[in-house]
């Protein structure tokens, strides 16, 4: 478990945290590329703080401060011109780079328009994820540049979600492989395995860790063993083997207490209509109508009839259980067991990196080049004798 302390260092992602300053040293998603129509600002909020991105009539899209440096009106309400945004208050005019172009009401010739400018940050549209970075002025590091960015649109289904908590609990979820066993037991069918008490093994990585879940298989367990391998790409990444497909979750910090989640599924054939997708949004903002208040919708009567949970939808079942801790829950009181070393691994990683930023100025993953496209679950059966790191060495798709 970790001391009140700790958890509070880990969980606060706003200005001036230690964990905070870690993450606007990495890119960011800010937007399905979806979200972004020309002509139609967006407010973006991301680490506890509020942006304004928006797609210029070319196509590209830009990230600026929300708020106009003239006199602090919201640049989501502005007009759209060409490739600049023009505020309604007093029209100012500002382009992409944050330089104010035009300031009408200032007398004409005037110098000022010169002088003054508002923040604007990196941009990295790929795969239909457009990401941001916040670290200036020190240089961006490479762009995450995830294996999927090099698949076909047509195997490839992008999804946003919105869960009401802090990130780590949803960031928890996706690198922990005991629980799909019990929580996702009615959904996922076929596994070569019914071995509920996996063995976990970490291996350091440039990105930050990846790990083996090693299970007695259904059939010569005496000969093999089933095998799956999740990788953590630090600071909120998880690449999660997903049968044939593979599964890159993004669990991005609205601020301290609610997240976005991003998912990019790809497999070896094109999808079809609709694969994948979850449910429409209810909320205008990728979130549901389950919450505390109708708990989630759990439906007793289902779970009479078979269903393990009651709950709908596997992304249903992690909003349900990640949300019932709290919006930060207090892991001074937690118990953690050895299915748990995945999650104490990410913890300890991330706690050493804001420390190493906090007191030595460097990320040490951001220091060592590395290749994003590496990290890629694979899952299935190993002979016994063999290292796990073995199965990451078959053919996979790309």
């Amino acid at each position: 478990m970790l001391s009140r302390e700790e958890n509070e260092r880990l969980c606060r992602v706003g200005p001036g945290t230690p964990m905070g300053q870690l993450m606007r040293r990495y890119w960011i998603p800010a937007a399905m590329s979806t979200e972004l129509v020309a002509g139609t600002p967006k407010r973006i909020r991301l680490l506890g703080e509020s942006f304004v991105a928006f797609r210029g009539d070319d196509g590209e899209v830009a990230v600026l401060d929300e708020l106009c440096p003239h006199r602090g009106a919201s640049l989501v309400l502005a007009r759209t011109e060409g490739c600049e945004l023009r505020c309604l208050y007093h029209g100012w005019k500002i382009d992409r780079s944050g330089a104010v172009t035009e300031m009408p009401a200032e007398p004409e010739g005037s110098a000022f328009v010169e002088k003054v400018r508002t923040a604007s940050y990196p941009v990295y549209e790929s795969a239909g994820i457009v990401w941001t970075y916040f670290g200036a002025p020190v240089p961006a590091p490479p762009v995450p540049a995830f294996a999927y960015s090099f698949v076909a649109d047509s195997h490839r289904v992008n999804s946003k979600h919105r869960r009401d908590c802090n990130w780590t609990q949803s960031l928890e979820g996706a690198i922990d492989s005991a629980h799909s066993f019990f929580l996702h037991a009615s959904d996922i069918g076929g596994r070569p395995s019914t071995d509920q008490r996996p063995r976990l093994l970490t291996e350091d990585t440039p990105y930050g860790f990846r790990y083996a879940a090693l299970r007695r298989p259904s059939v010569d367990p005496e000969h093999f063993r089933y095998v799956r391998i999740t990788h953590f790409v630090a600071p909120f990444t998880a690449v999660i083997p997903l049968g044939i497909y593979q599964n890159v979750q993004i669990f991005v910090p609205i601020d301290d207490e609610h997240t976005y989640q991003y998912n990019v599924k790809t497999g070896p054939e094109p999808f079809a209509e609709g694969h994948f997708r979850g449910g429409k949004d209810s909320d205008g903002d990728f979130g549901t109508n389950r919450n505390r208040d109708n708990n989630w919708l759990q439906d007793r009567a289902a779970m009479k009839a078979g269903s393990f949970t009651g709950i709908d939808v596997i992304r249903n079942q992690d909003t349900a259980v990640q949300e019932s801790m709290g919006p930060i829950f207090d892991r001074s009181r937690e118990h953690l067991g050895t299915s748990d070393i995945a999650i104490i691994r990410m913890r300890r990683l991330m706690l050493d990196y804001a420390r190493e930023l906090e007191q030595r100025g460097r990320v040490p993953n951001l220091e060592v080049p590395f290749d994003y496209a590496e990290p890629f679950g694979v899952e299935g059966l190993l002979p016994i004798d063999e290292p796990w790191q073995r199965l990451l060495d078959r053919p996979v798709h790309a």
